[in-house]
């Protein structure tokens, strides 16, 4: 009996690795996050479900680097279509006359959303909502948002 069951756990998690394995259609993706943190970004996929994700954001009074952990999963029934969680940290700058000049801002962050990739055209899209806790003392602890991404992907 105990043999039949090792068998069956075997069974199931090869199953799933294999399902797993096939999960992203793409390598690196390189696009635009619009919305909160606005700038460049930069996904790069180390296992077929985990990724590191990469925002460049900047405006006139400010700049910042995020690094993001992602975990990425397909939605069943719809193809194409997965589900993220992450989280990470940023590192960057302010410059505010109001405070002083520059602040620096570090602190960590939070995503999750989901990702729709085309399956002929290299391109992908996502929604996501990203809270930001600053550790450092400019404006505010806490943001969160909204964002869009739009990315080219490479295969």
């Amino acid at each position: 009996m105990k043999l039949k069951n090792l068998f069956i756990v075997l069974l199931l998690s090869a199953t799933a690795f294999v399902t797993t394995a096939s999960a992203q259609s793409y390598r690196s993706s390189f696009g635009l996050r619009l919305g909160y943190d606005n700038g460049l970004a930069l996904k790069h996929f180390v296992s077929p479900t985990s990724a590191f994700d990469g925002i460049l954001s900047f405006s006139p009074n400010h700049f910042q680097i995020t690094g993001l952990y992602i975990y990425q999963q397909p939605m069943q029934n719809a193809p194409g279509l997965d589900w993220f969680v992450g989280g990470g940290v940023h590192l960057g700058a302010v410059y505010d006359n109001n405070y002083d000049g520059s602040k620096g801002l570090f602190g960590a962050d939070l995503i999750g959303g989901l990702e729709y990739t085309f399956p002929v055209a290299p391109f992908s899209i996502g929604l996501d909502w990203k809270p930001t806790f600053n550790f450092t003392s400019y404006n505010s602890y806490w943001y969160a948002g909204l964002g869009l991404s739009l990315r080219y992907t490479f295969r």
